[in-house]
């Protein structure tokens, strides 16, 4: 690239998009866009960007890097096009709800598609995976996550497609790897698809990791907990910014500990990783062969959930 502002297509302006590439502006960004509807266009017109096209094959050819961030359906669509072009593109989680496809797609793909798993850049996150590498607390006896709420608003895929991608990246950046699926229980208060509590194993199958998702409960419920031998420790979506613990063997009523983290939203902070990998620096995580594993997990649970 030259050395202005970095050039970036963006496809898809909707309700995620905007703060995509309201981020991408704020890190001094030159964004073109690529929309499909009229509510987009408005959004891409607030938002600042330099252009706004309506095919993905008019976005300029000379853009640094592409961003994906169309509905889940279409994704391999633009990546598919974008491709052809040999530059770096980042696509909003996941990749694909279809395996096979994902599976053809040419072998440069390895190379230049990298997708959007935020919480990885969360600094919660990194905190709880530093505890385990660490073993700061004893060795990992197990993870449990919790992403619970009312409905969703996403019409081309269920909430399994939606939400449990994102807890299997939080195991993939705690454990280093995506766990294997074992199990998976249908939520009774969602039509089929849009909850499950599904079982996962890590680190040579000697740790559980369990995900329960739901688009059936009234109160929103975020939650990632660590369990150690010597401490649980939790970060919890409404205190943003901590790390609460507690000590194996404390009183049931003594205080908890907490371990204050960065308040850095993880949206700006994997945008801006993209942008520095298209001046030349390290690639963002999650490469083509990890978020096949993330398909193939979520495959499994929509697999056991059917059977």
């Amino acid at each position: 690239m030259t050395g202005g502002p970095p050039k970036v297509g963006l496809v898809g302006v909707g309700l995620w998009g905007q703060y995509i590439l309201r981020d991408l502006m704020a890190l001094g960004a030159e964004v073109h866009a690529a929309i499909r509807s009229e509510d987009s266009r408005l959004r891409a017109q607030r938002g600042g960007a330099a252009s706004i096209v309506e095919q993905i094959d008019a976005l300029p050819s000379d853009c640094d890097g592409y961003i994906v961030a169309n509905i889940t359906t279409a994704h391999l669509d633009a990546v598919e096009v974008l491709l052809k072009r040999g530059r770096p593109l980042f696509v909003e989680k996941p990749l694909s709800n279809d395996l096979a496809r994902v599976r053809r797609l040419p072998p440069i793909a390895e190379k230049l598609v990298f997708t959007m798993h935020k919480w990885r850049y969360h600094p919660g996150i990194i905190a709880l995976a530093q505890i385990a590498a660490r073993e700061e607390f004893g060795p990992v006896r197990g993870l449990r996550t919790y992403r619970l709420g009312w409905e969703h608003h996403h019409d081309d895929v269920s909430s399994l497609w939606v939400l449990l991608p994102h807890d299997l990246s939080i195991a993939l950046h705690i454990f280093g790897e995506v766990p294997r699926p074992v199990g998976a229980w249908s939520d009774p208060l969602t039509p089929h698809g849009d909850g499950v509590v599904a079982r996962f194993l890590a680190v040579r199958d000697k740790v559980d990791f369990i995900a329960e998702i739901s688009s059936g409960h009234l109160e929103k419920n975020r939650r990632v907990v660590l369990a150690c031998r010597d401490a649980v420790c939790q970060l919890n979506d409404a205190r943003y910014d901590r790390i609460a613990i507690k000590r194996r063997g404390d009183p049931a009523d003594a205080p908890l500990e907490e371990r204050v983290v960065d308040a850095d939203l993880p949206l700006k902070a994997e945008l801006r990783i993209f942008l520095e990998h298209l001046r030349g620096g390290p690639p963002p995580m999650t490469g083509l062969a990890d978020e096949i594993r993330v398909i193939e997990a979520v495959t499994a649970i929509q697999d056991m959930m059917a059977s």
